[in-house]
């Protein structure tokens, strides 16, 4: 179905079932990885893959580069997708870098991958989700199409939750 085709009660649908979710994801593996889960046969590895891929899901939700007519983005909750442009922080380096990093690193195969387990090859998970989370509450507090700060409430305060756990 085409974005452009959705109603607002199945907006707000498609917000609280694979949005949330998204942001979710993020939280659990920055959780994780901050952490320093134990877990062996390299499925430790699944946690980094998936903090890469959910931040760059919202990175491109927040910021898309280019827009099908199914993809769903974030000016789509706005009544006038200029308000959400107007509001919307330019894209920071961190995340720019990020959104490349994981297209090239995880979601393609490509010749620009890392071999072995350099210092480079860390993700920086603390900063990066403190870059992204601040601009889905903007996005969720400014939404006009349908009201999503009380479906966002619930992952911003386990966002700020695990944020307190980090260690120094």
């Amino acid at each position: 179905m085409k974005t452009k085709n959705l109603t607002d009660e199945q907006m707000k649908l498609y917000f609280v079932e694979h949005i949330r979710y998204e942001m979710q994801q993020l939280i659990n593996a920055t959780d994780a990885i901050n952490r320093q889960l134990a877990i062996c046969n390299g499925l430790q590895y699944m946690i980094v893959e998936s903090f890469a891929i959910h931040l760059r899901n919202l990175i491109t939700f927040l910021y898309p580069y280019s827009k099908r007519e199914n993809d769903v983005c974030a000016e789509d909750f706005f009544v006038d997708a200029n308000k959400w442009q107007s509001l919307c922080p330019a894209i920071s380096v961190i995340l720019k870098n990020a959104k490349s990093r994981a297209d090239k690193e995880v979601g393609h195969l490509t010749t620009l991958r890392q071999f072995g387990t350099p210092e480079s090859k860390k993700w920086s998970v603390s900063d990066l989700i403190d870059e992204v989370m601040p601009i889905l509450k903007i996005f969720c507090e400014a939404a006009d199409k349908v009201e999503l700060i009380n479906c966002f409430k619930p992952i911003w305060d386990q966002y700020v939750y695990t944020k307190r756990l980090r260690p120094v």
